[in-house]
């Protein structure tokens, strides 16, 4: 079974949800409801995934682990966590956009100036510090 099929019939036991009037719901005959909840087919979209939470009257919590299930089985549950943790980078990367996070990039610029060296000869440097520390930035310190 995967991971949508287990939820799925989860769902339909906590919810006391007959598979027949699911099925009427999406818009699937019973035999292919059937083999969706053992597994042995998956869905055919996100608008019927969407149609059984409606029908289920999913929690919003629950809906979001529901779709969130039926990603995992459609495309893995590798590339699955790897394009959601892509997407909360690009999230979290604008909103700390503004922040002053550069205390790294702020020693080695005081190392450059009391050594003599003016920050406007190695401007590089310093622009490329920049920008790790702002790549870097947007990972929490600890794991």
């Amino acid at each position: 079974m995967s991971v949508f099929s287990d939820l799925l019939s989860e769902y339909i036991t906590m919810k006391d949800v007959g598979v027949y009037p699911l099925s009427q719901f999406c818009g699937l005959d019973r035999s292919f409801m059937y083999k969706i909840i053992n597994g042995k087919r998956n869905p055919s979209g996100e608008d019927v995934v969407r149609k059984m939470a409606q029908f289920m009257q999913l929690t919003p919590r629950e809906k979001t682990d529901f779709m969130d299930a039926f990603y995992i089985t459609q495309m893995g549950e590798e590339v699955y966590y790897r394009r959601k943790s892509v997407g909360e980078l690009i999230e979290t990367f604008s909103r700390r956009e503004g922040r002053k996070e550069h205390i790294f990039y702020e020693k080695e610029l005081a190392k450059m100036e009391m050594s003599g060296g003016g920050v406007e000869e190695r401007f590089p440097f310093r622009a490329q510090c920049m920008c790790g520390m702002q790549f870097y930035s947007c990972f929490p310190a600890k794991l």
